[in-house]
């Protein structure tokens, strides 16, 4: 709990709010589920009588209960274990009042119940003072500089922060042209090259996509954009995470619009099928009642994540879609050494409601490219991007953003794909059948294309490279599909024609 070193302005008026925020919790235990995500600690309180009362209700919480009330809290922490060499709850409830101490603060907060995130915000503003002062980085002795940081919000607190920060290191390539002679390092720049520098980082199982973007490069920003439905995560999951944990590049995993929970699946089933070869069927998955078989190969993923995964990819789940916050945990992560950024979806910032969604959309496009380009953070970055409904074409182009086709002019790759329809499998003999093949060497040692036949009873889809700074754009992948393993095997490249229509 807090001590003496702190000045009192960074804590005793955290005392109202503190008993406040715990009165608001303990008349609608309900909230306890809006703040379970929140890192509260015994450093966030100034009193531990609103920690320990803070801390019971969370426990009662877990536990089931929704009603507060005196016997069903007595009895409660009567049958609480006493910990060795501490005091037994119920001891310690008792010598801070018992149900007296919080019973009123309980009947005036059920008067007003819209408040609480308020107080919440003002403990975190003090909590974040005291650190701030415990760090050495606030001059407590300038009483004009306490009284301004007191009367911040936490918002505002944590925006002038950011601020000095990022002003106190202004002068480190803070320059907007650097100047060069042009042939100067030419000698520097073949040997890079010779040494595959100019490479990035190998996909996972992908011969084709990697011999054309020339691997997952840091400091370069790259969509995959499809229909929703299609396998954005899917892909993701297969082709960048699994290259992250054979290439063991430390990555952030930001999401928004499925569960860290559900991730975790995906991964133990994208792992036991594309790297144990141990197929595990997505629906049986979610089923539940799991045969041993199903046990083994789900233990066998998850050692096999642990073994390489340790510490590798920190989740972000964002319960706020706001690109800042991305952002800002790229700026904090980037130092540990964490080179890669991955985020599922992303789209326009919920918080510019100032503005049109196509322009929010381009705005946080170039906030995020400003921030992982190669002379910044020097981040690698995947961003899965939703194709427009009713945009589709069989010729997917940078066109198929629609109005949000700003977002591509900061973009090195842009990846798009679609599934392919009966009329262009082999043998359909439609204006639209298309011609997979693949490059042989013959005898000779020439190249030639050899053709490749779509099974009509399989799924394919075709990826189209709509942007390519690296390679080029004329020829597409085409991947056969299992939907039910997760699975995406390249098989064969081929040229969509541009013929005029939609589907």
């Amino acid at each position: 709990m807090t001590k003496q070193k702190y000045i009192e302005e960074f804590v005793e008026p955290s005392h109202i709010h503190e008993a406040l925020f715990v009165g608001y919790l303990w008349s609608n235990p309900m909230l306890y589920q809006r703040y379970r995500t929140h890192k509260v600690s015994s450093e966030t309180f100034t009193e531990s009588i609103w920690y320990f009362y803070y801390t019971v209700g969370s426990q009662m919480f877990e536990n089931g209960i929704r009603d507060f009330d005196d016997k069903t809290v007595y009895s409660f922490l009567v049958s609480r274990p006493k910990e060795k060499n501490k005091k037994s709850y119920i001891d310690a409830y008792n010598d801070f009042g018992g149900f007296e101490s919080i019973e009123e603060l309980m009947n005036e907060c059920k008067k007003d119940s819209h408040n609480e995130e308020y107080h919440f915000n003002e403990i975190q503003k003090y909590e974040s003072l005291r650190k701030l002062q415990q760090a050495s980085l606030i001059d407590i002795t300038n009483c004009e500089l306490i009284h301004k940081l007191t009367a911040m919000t936490l918002k505002q607190l944590q925006l002038y922060i950011q601020y000095k920060h990022k002003e106190t290191f202004a002068h480190i390539n803070s320059g907007d042209v650097i100047e060069h002679d042009l042939v100067d390092g030419l000698d520097e720049t073949i040997e890079d090259l010779d040494s595959g520098e100019s490479m990035g980082s190998p996909l996972h199982d992908s011969p084709r996509l990697n011999r054309k973007i020339k691997g997952w490069k840091d400091g370069s920003l790259y969509y995959l954009v499809l229909s929703s439905g299609v396998g954005k995560s899917s892909i993701a999951m297969e082709k960048f995470i699994l290259s992250l944990f054979e290439n063991q590049e430390k990555a952030i995993l930001a999401i928004n619009e499925e569960s860290v929970k559900k991730w975790r699946s995906l991964l133990l089933a994208t792992i036991s099928s594309k790297v144990l070869k141990k197929p595990i069927n997505r629906e049986k998955l979610y089923e539940g009642n799991f045969k041993q078989e199903m046990l083994n190969k789900l233990n066998a993923a998850k050692d096999w994540a642990w073994e390489r995964g340790q510490g590798l990819i920190k989740t972000l789940e964002l319960k706020k879609y706001r690109v800042e916050d991305i952002l800002s945990r790229v700026e904090l992560y980037r130092p540990k050494g964490y080179n890669k950024l991955i985020i599922d979806t992303f789209k326009p910032d919920r918080s510019q409601k100032d503005m049109a969604r196509w322009e929010a959309f381009s705005n946080s496009a170039q906030e995020l490219h400003d921030l992982i380009k190669e002379d910044n953070q020097n981040v690698g970055t995947l961003a899965t991007v939703q194709l427009k409904l009713g945009k589709e074409t069989r010729f997917l182009d940078l066109d198929s953003t629609g109005k949000s086709m700003e977002i591509n002019e900061v973009a090195a790759v842009v990846m798009m794909g679609r599934l392919l329809f009966a009329d262009e499998y082999t043998g359909s003999k439609s204006k639209y059948e298309l011609k997979p093949y693949n490059y042989k060497k013959d005898g000779l040692g020439n190249w030639y294309e050899e053709e490749y036949k779509l099974d009509p009873k399989k799924t394919y889809l075709v990826l189209f490279l709509a942007k390519n700074r690296f390679g080029s754009e004329e020829e597409q992948i085409i991947y056969e599909v299992n939907y039910s393993i997760n699975s995406f095997e390249e098989v064969a490249y081929v040229k969509v024609p541009r013929i005029g229509g939609s589907f």
